[in-house]
């Protein structure tokens, strides 16, 4: 758990930050598990804030955590060129998962994720997610569900917009 400071009284106090099993069951990825299955995740899981244009991961690093956002806004974009950076995603739903590689091989992230705005998220170790899904085979079999259902939305929701900008340039060029 993250510890963080508040003032009480004018003094400073160190408190820990925490995700209840009530919340996790709200996020995307694992809204079909059961609150034991999700007490077993939260773990090993803490809380951190990051501030605004803050690189959380970059593309192509070795994938070791996976992302909840709690709050704020994160920008997932690729690296096409030395200078080009292609957008793919704005996640700012509360619950929206990023990072999602360091539950598949060969466990890189494919993106950047950088702060729009100062955000704050549940932080998963991989390793320990894939060794509870092992011992879970069912439970195992609804993340790896759901999982390729959000990398299907996503990729959906990708190729339209890659479609309506190929409309917009084919307007401006008849």
């Amino acid at each position: 758990m993250d510890l963080f400071r508040v003032s009480i009284f004018g003094f400073p106090v160190w408190r820990k930050e925490m995700v209840s099993a009530e919340w996790l069951k709200r996020a995307e990825l694992f809204e079909s598990l059961s609150e034991s299955q999700l007490d077993a995740l939260l773990s090993k899981s803490i809380v951190e804030s990051f501030p605004e244009r803050k690189t959380i991961f970059h593309q192509g690093e070795e994938a070791s955590r996976l992302y909840i956002l709690i709050e704020g806004a994160v920008d997932l974009t690729i690296k096409t060129g030395e200078k080009i950076d292609f957008m793919t995603s704005k996640i700012e739903k509360e619950g929206a998962v990023f990072g999602m590689p360091s539950l598949v091989e060969p466990f890189r992230y494919n993106v950047t994720a950088t702060c729009l705005r100062p955000s704050k998220a549940l932080i998963m170790e991989a390793d320990h997610i894939k060794k509870k899904m092992e011992e879970d085979p069912k439970m195992g079999m609804e993340v790896m569900k759901k999982l390729a259902s959000i990398y299907f939305n996503r990729l959906n929701e990708m190729r339209t917009g890659v479609l309506n900008l190929i409309k917009i340039f084919k307007f401006k060029t008849l």
